[in-house]
């Protein structure tokens, strides 16, 4: 179905242009790494594997400042080149779609962030203000 605008929801999902999940099978999906690959006991991803995925694989090559790529996943390398990453420890990963969704994981807290919305024309989704806030809301009630 090539040729196809991200938003419709007919064409096959594309990882780089609208993947269609629920936001509780994407933090199952963060549980489980954070789990190093176990979910509900049993492995299901190598630990080798995983920590692949959580290597940094594009040298200088950056998707955000002070966050270059792993396999699949954003790495906060420096949690203070953004707003948004200011509230991750460094180690955190994750990932900012085009319309503003975004999961993010930070292992040293243990806490999984997943905001579901769709936004049209953002300059950074990954630094938006709606992720700032929704993050420090959710820490903060966490904190609680």
């Amino acid at each position: 179905m090539n040729g196809t605008l991200p938003t419709d929801t007919g064409r096959a999902p594309l990882g780089g242009a609208g993947l269609f999940s629920t936001a509780e099978d994407i933090a199952k999906f963060y549980q489980m790494v954070l789990n190093n690959g176990a979910a509900n006991g049993k492995p299901i991803i190598k630990p080798a594997t995983l920590a692949e995925m959580l290597r940094k694989q594009t040298g200088d090559l950056r998707a955000r400042p002070g966050m270059p790529w792993g396999l699949g996943f954003c790495l906060v390398e420096d949690p203070t080149q953004i707003e948004a990453n200011n509230i991750l420890a460094p180690g955190s990963f994750g990932h900012g779609g085009a319309f503003g969704t975004n999961s993010w994981a930070d292992p040293m807290r243990g806490v999984i962030y997943v905001m579901m919305l769709e936004l049209a024309g953002q300059k950074n989704p990954d630094n938006s203000a709606m992720r700032i806030e929704f993050q420090k809301a959710a820490l903060a009630t966490l904190e609680k």
